[in-house]
């Protein structure tokens, strides 16, 4: 009876265990996937210039181009291997970039759940839970999940602490070859991605150095130097990565930002710490977790002394996106923090569960308002600039996008025409005492290579430097080669244009302008096509060759056909008959044409109706289609005011 009564007792537990660890893992499942759900959406959640800075800098240097040469940038070279590497299999946006970041966070959080300091399965679910909400809810606010060189090295400082520093100091003992190459090879990444980070690279590097484990410290400081000097020989320069990097860097930029002493810097520290409740208990979690690691050191704790300066040196610049690296090095604090919990008892593991749980909702975006802040807030698809490029344009054709309007560029699908792809004070600073030999000159390669289009937005960089104080060579250029449109900063080469080519109504002959469609196609009413007579006039170098009409189709599939009327100015008729249903609605639909100077238009019904195009109406009466035009002798026109 006492053996039957055990071994009910004993298959009760293990059923309600094996239950538990289901129900643990069931959950862990559903908030992973969650996860990479939420990180999708991600891929396309703010555009900012500094990312599209980087992007576009890889994708010049995947056309060739050789960085610090011929590519002005003044971050680390090694900011733009992974970039290089995504234009490998493809011509990809930001979301397409972001992808390597999202590569590396996982590798962080993996780097976490294996992390010698935790002990049971238990604290590395909830470590790894704890790590991708402030990953994914919490750090794109200070732009945590952009490929920028502050979000790599932020991650890579995770791995590093996790792995090596912080088990070098706790455990002492049992590192593996791995281990210790691993984290050597990251540390000695560090200033390849800014200089910035050199006094954290010294300060990590004897934090976590023991001398019994010498020959596999020297391999991983060797293979990351070896690594980023390779590369910086295949795809930069050495003497512009020093002319751009350390001297632009070091003796340019802070005649602009200001030179700060060592005594402003440990202010700009202790601002951030206490400018809010985040940054103030990440303070406190360093500092408690400094007083456990300084026990296991014998006499003074040195090394956990140098952690503490190497991470108060993150914030020297500043918080924000510039001390984005220190938020990721926190976290492996409070997954220290985190194997200090016995999570063995019953009551312990519900509440791990329940946590779980409230996990799985936040990054489920269930909650009201969370999806749509985010779709808010989405990476534009195009621009206008954008699409009067690619209506200008051919793929292969280089422009222009200053003074800092980089995305642009991604957004166009075109390169830069000058290794000076944006336009700021100091780079014109530069160039008036280049060093090393090093100079990218923006007037000249502008003048060579003559871009169809360029975007000159004349930015009074901070409030403090206007575009005449650092740009007077490009205005130049501007004035005598290019012609501006109306209302916009967007720039044509002269030979392009003819007087006629841009028409529309303008804040000096009209007032009030509004786009409205006319009235739709039916048996009983034809739309005219409501051109500026100028347009149509008699001059044989000006022949229309092709036009663009855009439709309004009311967001539905439209049967039937109709037909294209055009009036030769001999009175003879060109009837292109089209199809209704593949018209795509608020968009352009084109029109290959003889060749010829045309007086008149007309949409004529066939067999099908429903649609309307689209006008600008003035206030006073007058009405111009929307409509694009391709001449004979290779120049284009729109209708002033409509979508490109």
């Amino acid at each position: 009876m006492y053996c039957e009564n055990f071994l009910k007792t004993f298959i009760s537990q293990i059923n309600r265990k094996l239950c538990f660890e289901i129900l643990l893992w069931g959950l862990f499942a559903i908030f992973a996937f969650f996860c990479f759900r939420y990180q999708y959406r991600l891929l396309n959640y703010i555009e900012w210039g500094d990312e599209s800075e980087t992007i576009v800098t890889a994708k010049m240097m995947s056309a060739g181009m050789r960085l610090y040469s011929e590519i002005f940038n003044h971050h680390g070279p090694l900011t733009f291997l992974p970039g290089l590497i995504t234009e490998c299999f493809g011509n990809f946006g930001v979301a397409g970039h972001r992808v390597a970041i999202v590569i590396l966070q996982i590798c962080a959080v993996i780097s976490i759940f294996f992390s010698p300091i935790l002990r049971s399965r238990y604290q590395r679910i909830a470590s790894v839970v704890f790590c991708f909400v402030v990953i994914l809810v919490y750090l794109p606010d200070v732009f945590g999940h952009m490929y920028k060189y502050q979000t790599i090295v932020g991650i890579f400082l995770v791995i590093v602490l996790s792995q090596y520093t912080i088990p070098s100091i706790y455990l002492n003992q049992g590192l593996k070859p791995l281990q210790l190459i691993v984290g050597n090879f990251l540390i000695s990444c560090l200033p390849f991605f800014a200089i910035t980070y050199l006094p954290i690279t010294v300060l990590l590097f004897f934090a976590s150095f023991r001398t019994r484990y010498l020959k596999w410290v020297c391999y991983g400081i060797a293979g990351g130097l070896a690594t980023n000097l390779l590369f910086l020989a295949i795809f930069g320069s050495y003497s512009g990565f020093f002319a751009y990097h350390f001297y632009l860097n070091l003796k340019i930029l802070p005649y602009y930002s200001g030179v700060q002493g060592i005594g402003q810097l440990l202010v700009n520290v202790v601002k951030v710490l206490t400018s809010d409740l985040t940054h103030f208990l990440s303070f406190l979690i360093v500092a408690w977790v400094s007083f456990l690691l300084a026990k296991k050191e014998e006499c003074l704790p040195w090394r956990t002394m140098l952690i503490v300066a190497g991470l108060i040196s993150l914030l020297v610049r500043g918080g924000g996106f510039h001390g984005m690296p220190y938020l990721y090095a926190i976290l492996p604090f409070v997954v220290f923090n985190i194997s200090a919990l016995e999570i063995k008892d019953f009551s312990s593991k519900l509440v791990l569960v329940g946590i779980l749980i409230l996990c799985i909702i936040k990054v489920s975006l269930v909650l009201p308002g969370e999806k749509d802040a985010i779709r808010s807030r989405s990476v534009p698809k195009s621009t206008d600039f954008s699409n009067f490029v690619k209506y200008f344009t051919s793929p292969e054709d280089r422009i222009i996008a200053y003074s800092f309007s980089n995305y642009e560029y991604i957004a166009s699908q075109r390169l830069p025409a000058s290794g000076y792809f944006f336009y700021l004070p100091w780079q014109e600073k530069y160039n008036e005492n280049p060093k090393f030999g090093q100079v990218i000159n923006a007037c000249q390669q502008i003048k060579e290579n003559r871009p169809k289009i360029m975007l000159i937005d004349k930015w009074k960089v901070w409030d403090v430097f206007p575009w005449e104080s650092y740009a007077g060579c490009i205005q130049d250029v501007i004035d005598k080669e290019y012609t501006q449109i109306p209302q916009r900063p967007y720039y044509v080469r002269k030979d392009l244009l003819r007087d006629d080519s841009f028409r529309g109504f303008t804040e000096e002959n009209a007032r009030l302008i509004s786009m409205l469609p006319s009235a739709q196609l039916s048996q009983a009413n034809t739309i005219s096509l409501r051109m500026n007579p100028e347009v149509w006039r008699e001059n044989k170098t000006n022949e229309l060759k092709s036009i663009d009409i855009l439709f309004g189709t009311y967001a539905r599939k439209n049967l039937g056909t109709a037909y294209l009327v055009l009036k030769k100015n001999n009175g003879e008729d060109v009837r292109i008959k089209f199809t209704l249903q593949n018209l795509v609605d608020n968009a352009y639909r084109h029109f290959d044409i003889p060749e010829s100077t045309y007086v008149s238009g007309v949409i004529e019904y066939d067999t099908g109706g429903g649609i309307s195009v689209w006008e600008l109406h003035d206030d006073q009466n007058d009405v111009l289609t929307c409509m694009r035009y391709n001449f004979s002798d290779g120049s284009k026109g729109i209708t002033l005011g409509c979508p490109w």
